[in-house]
């Protein structure tokens, strides 16, 4: 059994996860650290084999003794050039995209009108959000949008000439941003993500683009964004700005649990550089 500290996305991830978990409690987030230190929390955590506890990257030293991992609730995928040329992808990308390309008939051009980035906000954007994640949407409205959209550029996927799916980018010197994406289809058409980020990649690397940064992730090398996002080269790099952490501490160790633990290959990050974490029991918790 699971008991998780937080909000239920980062129960989801961690059940997720961890294929071993069959039975979860969820608590919302906690109002001070010293929460975590209280008899009440200790009570309350008793009964479960493992503890998830999402807080404030300032609360990390308040965390339960014990504690196996800490680890970032997102983390950042980047795509970077090697040496001083722009950024390229793997031959297998461009011959999958290119294998996509002549099933779909997809084609794909980019905008600057502000007509279609509005038309891609109602048409593409809002509906696919609001189709995939439902009551746990969380959408930016119409007129905060367009202001954060202003001098970005919107790639356009089209098959067979029918507008299907949409991304919008951001470059910043050697640096392009992926940003927003949308969709007519939930889930979006074969291939359709994988035609828009490589094209949008080689759009930006023939402006002289050497970092693409693929959007956040979560810690995980075996979740399947995570994953996705390594077919185009993009490797796991902690975020710009701090996130929340995740902390798990383990009460019963089981040899099922120790591998979903390693299965799941969760990320944290040592000097800047991401550590796997290996699951190590403590025999006198089995």
């Amino acid at each position: 059994m699971m008991l998780c500290v937080g909000a239920p996305s980062t129960a989801d991830f961690v059940a997720g996860a961890l294929l071993e978990v069959e039975e979860r409690t969820v608590v919302g987030r906690l109002g001070s650290p010293l929460e975590l230190r209280a008899a009440a929390f200790h009570r309350l955590c008793s009964g479960a084999d493992i503890v998830a506890m999402e807080v404030p990257r300032a609360w990390q030293a308040c965390l339960p003794a014990g504690t196996q991992l800490r680890m970032p609730a997102w983390v950042s995928q980047e795509l970077l050039a090697a040496g001083k040329s722009p950024v390229t992808l793997p031959a297998s990308m461009r011959k999958e995209v290119r294998r996509h390309c002549r099933r779909n008939a997809y084609e794909v051009r980019f905008s600057t009108d502000s007509n279609d980035i509005r038309h891609f906000y109602a048409r593409l954007y809002r509906p696919y959000v609001s189709a995939r994640f439902g009551t746990g949407a969380v959408l930016v409205d119409e007129e905060q949008f367009l202001a954060v959209s202003r001098g970005m550029t919107l790639a356009m996927l089209t098959a067979a000439g029918e507008w299907v799916a949409g991304l919008l980018l951001r470059q910043h010197g050697e640096t392009l941003h992926l940003g927003w994406f949308g969709s007519a289809a939930v889930p979006p058409r074969a291939g359709a993500s994988e035609v828009l980020d490589a094209h949008s990649i080689e759009w930006g690397a023939a402006r002289g683009v050497r970092r693409v940064i693929m959007g956040h992730s979560r810690p995980s090398l075996a979740d399947g964004v995570v994953r996705y996002k390594s077919r185009f080269g993009a490797t796991v790099r902690p975020t710009r700005f701090p996130q929340r952490t995740i902390g798990l501490l383990v009460q019963r160790w089981s040899p099922a649990l120790v591998a979903s633990l390693d299965a799941a290959r969760f990320v944290s990050f040592r000097d800047g550089k991401a550590c796997v974490y290996r699951a190590q029991p403590d025999p006198a918790m089995t």
